[in-house]
């Protein structure tokens, strides 16, 4: 009784480590999106202010509000996961057309440019190398061919800012230089929080796994140890155990005799059960799981499943109980 509280207990904490990470990371990820609404509020009431470029603040404005807009999405990590990636790769490219646009906007005098290497800087923070390979590749390669393309061509049926003075690109330059050198540290900083609830999230499952090996290996001596109990020498619970593997057909009849009480008990709970359930539940008597069970019998794992979701029932074993522990109790 003891190991199978240990086993609820465990699941139960994977899953709060599971929440715990995706809650950290979803405050990450709103803090991010507020330190992005900040930036890009202070150009909008910048360019209106200094320049009464109306066109391009409203534009700003708006994708302001768009950052507001993704930090009001709840659970993102959770209910939106299928969609949670695309929408990050649109976003990275909607972002590469925005510097792009705001790059030839300017005569490609204002340094925007540098707002390129940013967005690079922001993938590692958004994606997993391992995971998202071609997804970063693709990010990358929009990014690249954009600025590729706004360095060597002229796009002249662009709109031009009528707005900019010779001097003002010198002021604007600096401000997106420090700009860029600002997110490029805010990049950082986020990069390396992530890394450490990584970290932690692979430390507590290490320590997690551990448990579950130390109790799977105390489950497997509390099983030696009964049929220890019940008069069985090393090499009588070798010799089932090796029947068992190898689906010998005096497999069953070798059990009823090592185990002699076993069958009858199993009975008086429910006299319904047949003969192929009846050896079903020998086999979980030994701790057989459902894989080696698959193996050992020639079946499917879902039929294995199948069987032993019928012998629950019928023996009227709850399903926050293990079944392999209920029958080694027997």
């Amino acid at each position: 009784m003891i190991y199978k509280f240990f086993f609820k207990l465990i699941n139960n904490e994977e899953e709060k480590i599971d929440d715990d990470y995706d809650r950290s990371y979803q405050h990450l990820i709103n803090r991010y999106l507020l330190l992005l609404f900040f930036i890009f509020l202070f150009y909008s009431i910048f360019i209106i202010v200094f320049f009464g470029d109306m066109l391009s603040s409203i534009f700003l404005t708006v994708i302001t509000l768009f950052w507001l807009f993704l930090m009001a999405i709840k659970g993102k990590t959770k209910r939106f996961r299928k969609v949670l990636k695309p929408t990050i790769i649109a976003i990275f490219v909607l972002l590469t057309f925005i510097v792009s646009f705001f790059n030839i906007y300017t005569y490609k005098n204002a340094g925007v440019e540098y707002f390129y290497f940013c967005l690079l800087f922001a993938v590692p923070f958004f994606l997993n190398y391992k995971m998202d390979f071609f997804s970063i590749l693709f990010i990358v390669f929009i990014i690249s061919i954009n600025f590729i393309a706004c360095l060597y061509f002229n796009f002249d049926f662009f709109p031009k800012s009528q707005f900019f003075q010779k001097d003002d690109f010198k002021v604007i330059r600096i401000l997106n230089i420090l700009f860029s050198i600002a997110s490029f540290l805010m990049d950082i900083v986020f990069i390396t929080q992530k890394d450490r609830l990584i970290h932690g999230l692979i430390h507590e499952k290490e320590i997690k796994d551990s448990t579950i090996k130390d109790l799977v290996k105390t489950n497997a001596e509390l099983m030696k140890h009964q049929m220890l109990i019940n008069n069985l020498s090393e090499e009588n619970i070798q010799e089932i155990l090796s029947l068992a593997e190898n689906n010998s057909p005096v497999f069953f009849e070798k059990f009823q005799i090592f185990f002699p009480h076993f069958i009858p008990e199993i009975l008086q709970i429910n006299p319904n059960l047949i003969h192929s359930e009846l050896f079903f539940c020998a086999l979980m008597k030994l701790d057989f799981d459902t894989k080696k069970i698959a193996q050992c019998t020639n079946n499917s794992i879902r039929a294995v499943e199948s069987k032993k979701y019928r012998i629950r029932k019928k023996l009227n074993i709850s399903s926050e109980i293990n079944i392999n522990s209920f029958l080694i109790k027997i």
